[in-house]
Formats: C-alpha cells, sequence, structure tokens
C-alpha cells in the first residue's frame, strides 16, 4: 500500500469535508463515499487541527439546516392545525428560559412561569373565517 502525497491527503481531507455535509455529519457515509476508513478521518482530526476546526464548522452548519428544516416541518404541521406539535415546540422553548430571566427572577424572589391561555388553530371557531362543517 502507497502513501498519499500531501496534496493527495489535503484534497481526500477537502473531499471528506464536503461528504461530512452531503451526509448531515455522518462519518461512515462521508468516509465510503470518499473511500477512506473512518479511522483515516480520526486520525486526521488527532493530527491536523484546520482539519479538526473545519469538521467542527461543517457540523455546526449541518446541525443548523437540519434544525431549520425540522422548524420549518413544524411550522408546517402547526398552521395545518396540529396542536400536538404546537404544544411540543412550545414545551421545548419554554424548557430552558433564557438566564436573564432566572438571574432577575431569583433577585426579585419571583418565579419565572409561562401561561398560554389559547393558541388558534384552522379548526377553532373562535378563529376569523371559520366556516362550521356541515
Amino acid at each position: 500500500m502507497s502513501k498519499n502525497s500531501v496534496e493527495e491527503t489535503a484534497l481526500q481531507k477537502k473531499k471528506m469535508i464536503d461528504a461530512l455535509e452531503a451526509n448531515f455529519g455522518s462519518v461512515t457515509k462521508a468516509a465510503i463515499e470518499v473511500k477512506i476508513t473512518p479511522r483515516t478521518h480520526y486520525r486526521w482530526l488527532k493530527e491536523d487541527r484546520e482539519y479538526a476546526e473545519q469538521t467542527e464548522d461543517m457540523r455546526d452548519i449541518s446541525f443548523r439546516k437540519i434544525k431549520d428544516t425540522l422548524f420549518q416541518k413544524a411550522l408546517t404541521m402547526i398552521d395545518k392545525g396540529d396542536a400536538s406539535v404546537l404544544n411540543k415546540m412550545l414545551t421545548i422553548y419554554f424548557k430552558n428560559i433564557p438566564e436573564e430571566m432566572k438571574i432577575a427572577a431569583r433577585n426579585h424572589n419571583v418565579l419565572p412561569r409561562v401561561a398560554i391561555k389559547w393558541v388558534s388553530t384552522p379548526q377553532d371557531p373562535r378563529r376569523e373565517g371559520y366556516v362550521k362543517p356541515e
């Protein structure tokens, strides 16, 4: 087995980063696409600081893309009237109250809480433009 030249290795690293982005961070799938072993990828991470930083940046970008896609799908489902998705999203977003609110609550001896009394859905009779089914 011959050793790759520095240029070939640099090209493989670039291809690996692109493949990781295309495969949403799946090392195994990306390594198969680039024709290296996952072990090689992890060795590069240890040996090459620049490669490790580029890989980490790519992971952040991939994570944001996935998050944005899921968020858009959830909003679409909410627009269609799926209240369970809305409730789950509210649970997720209000579970971790921002640190500033926690500090303010401790300083003023007030418990932070959120109350949602009513959320409009397309099927809700109180919604503007609602047509009662016959």
